[in-house]
């Protein structure tokens, strides 16, 4: 829900971030919980981390790892591993899956493959992340069909603390707006949690390629009108700051197990 008329300092760096589909796979008005890995990778050593990782779904794919592993990447660096949760509770059964992959495939061989990762790795950080449905906005008939979207756009939103009651609020006049309006294209919102610095909100947007979605903003904000405007400085009042991404989803360094 990027609004281009925000101050640029607001808006913050824009970089290429991919989406984020292992956290809104499906849409049953129920919160999905994520745990992400976000791996700023050497950018001198992408070829080589990619080729690491690749041989790692490998494995996972002929070893039969029982939780999915979906990939996105940024053009600073980034790369980002969602593994969908039911629970906190997975946690456990996600460290033990691992430990069962290196017996399999033997624990030194397994620890020389992460190290193979690890070396192209400037750092690494694991956060949990939720995707609320019910302060997102799903539109019946989507403008876009699924194989279409090529291009996403994350708005990771930090709010003054202790607004978070009045922005859920706000997302939801967003949502009535969209409908009255008849807007087609989604907003899907996440709430940061454990291993997040918050109050910390994600809104995620997507388009067949930057163009596209350039020209379905600009739509978007012409119909919003006056009640957009004013919707829209409502929720800067909320916001202590944006970092805005753009980028992709990676099909070729995810995975999902053949059971799910």
């Amino acid at each position: 829900m990027k609004n281009h008329r925000l101050p640029a300092l607001l808006l913050g760096l824009a970089v290429f971030l991919g989406g984020w589909p292992a956290a809104v796979d499906g849409q049953d008005n129920q919160p999905q919980l994520s745990l992400i890995g976000d791996f700023l990778v050497d950018t001198s050593r992408v070829a080589e981390f990619e080729a690491g990782l690749k041989d790692l779904l490998g494995h996972l794919e002929k070893h039969g790892f029982p939780f999915s592993l979906g990939t996105s990447n940024t053009d600073d660096g980034h790369y980002y591993m969602v593994y969908s949760m039911k629970s906190y509770a997975d946690v456990d059964s996600w460290h033990k899956a691992w430990a069962e992959l290196g017996q399999k495939i033997g624990p030194e061989n397994l620890r020389a493959l992460d190290r193979r990762i690890l070396a192209a790795v400037i750092e690494r950080v694991y956060q949990f992340w939720v995707y609320r449905p019910d302060i997102s906005f799903l539109p019946e008939k989507e403008r876009l069909k699924p194989e279409e979207i090529r291009y996403y756009t994350w708005d990771f939103v930090w709010l003054v603390p202790g607004r978070e009651e009045e922005f859920e609020a706000v997302n939801k006049e967003w949502i009535a707006l969209s409908k009255a309006k008849k807007a087609r294209d989604p907003f899907l919102t996440c709430v940061g949690d454990l291993g997040a610095r918050m109050p910390v909100y994600l809104w995620i947007e997507y388009g067949k390629s930057a163009a596209d979605y350039a020209a379905a903003e600009e739509k978007f904000w012409k119909s919003m009108g006056e009640e957009g405007a004013a919707l829209s400085k409502k929720t800067r009042a909320l916001i202590q700051r944006m970092d805005s991404k753009t980028g992709q989803f990676r099909p070729d360094l995810s995975y999902a197990p053949k059971n799910k």
